[in-house]
């Protein structure tokens, strides 16, 4: 009789146990990880000159027969590049964009999302995916990659039309990225606007662009990693070029901070507010093709 209340109880308390652990898993409560507001430049960026010259990389209309004015037109500055003013529009028909909105509203009902006030949410994580966002990045990639894409095409000709180096790619493409308004996307779901998004309707917050940055960078074949950190509620790109500054580690190389919520943050020069380097860590998230 003892033997068996014994078991009994162990049983017991292993089920608990596998029942607790399953409910850490699956359900999550946590910050969206958003920069309140964004850091202020080391550098002020100068309003354009009309008169300067600039290097217009066209209009990027997804499908093609989209209206030209749907859409948005960004103008940025890479310094050191011949001209250093840059241009480009990009802009998605109505259809597609209801459809990644739709895709987007869809997924965060699979996985149960549920908003529980300013920046904060649960849902029911897929399996393997624990307690952070990589999930959801990697199926915003893979959901949105085809309008992503062609923008990245449109970057990609014109790397190479340039012959420029992957250091000049790296900047000319986080510099429009950066160009993109800073916004809080409280009605989203996940807090998170998708990456198809962000350069057609001109607003994402930290992770949001950091996402498009990363599928623009892989895109052109720099090696570019998500950089995240839950503790510190921010999210940014790390970039494995040679330089000065902040490195993260990851498998065996050092991916340089790249800040862009704000123009004017050189490579590898983390905000103050953020430059606690051992809370930081790299999401790992697959490559996707459009």
């Amino acid at each position: 009789m003892l033997a068996r209340s014994w078991k009994t109880l162990l049983s017991l308390v292993l089920m608990g146990a596998l029942m607790a652990f399953a409910s850490w898993e699956l359900v999550v409560a946590r910050k969206a990880g958003r920069l309140p507001d964004p850091p202020r430049p080391q550098t002020e960026v100068p309003p354009a000159d009309p008169q300067e010259a600039m290097r217009d990389l066209g209009f990027v209309l997804v499908p093609e027969d989209t209206p030209p004015e749907r859409a948005k037109s960004y103008d940025w500055r890479v310094d050191g590049m011949e001209p250093a003013r840059q241009q480009l529009a990009y802009g998605l028909g109505e259809v597609m964009e209801r459809g990644l909105e739709q895709a987007h509203r869809d997924y965060s009902v699979r996985l149960r999302y549920r908003a529980m006030g300013p920046e904060r949410f649960t849902y029911v994580a897929p399996p393997g995916c624990g307690t952070d966002m990589r999930c959801i990045y990697a199926e915003l990639m893979r959901s949105n990659a085809e309008p992503v894409r062609v923008l990245g095409e449109r970057f990609a000709t014109s790397i190479r039309e340039r012959d420029l180096d992957a250091a000049q790619a790296t900047e000319l493409i986080l510099g429009f990225v950066r160009r993109i308004r800073y916004e809080l996307p409280g009605d989203e779901p996940f807090g998170i606007v998708p990456p198809g998004l962000v350069p057609a309707q001109d607003r994402g917050d930290c992770d949001s662009k950091a996402v498009l940055a990363l599928m623009l960078l892989r895109q052109v074949g720099v090696d570019a990693v998500m950089l995240y950190s839950d503790a510190l509620a921010h999210a940014a790109i790390g970039v494995g070029l040679p330089g000065t500054g902040t490195r993260i580690p990851f498998a065996g190389r050092g991916y340089q901070y790249a800040e862009l919520t704000a123009e004017g943050w050189p490579l590898g020069m983390i905000p103050p507010q953020y430059d606690k380097p051992q809370l930081w860590r790299v999401l790992p998230l697959p490559d996707v093709q459009g």
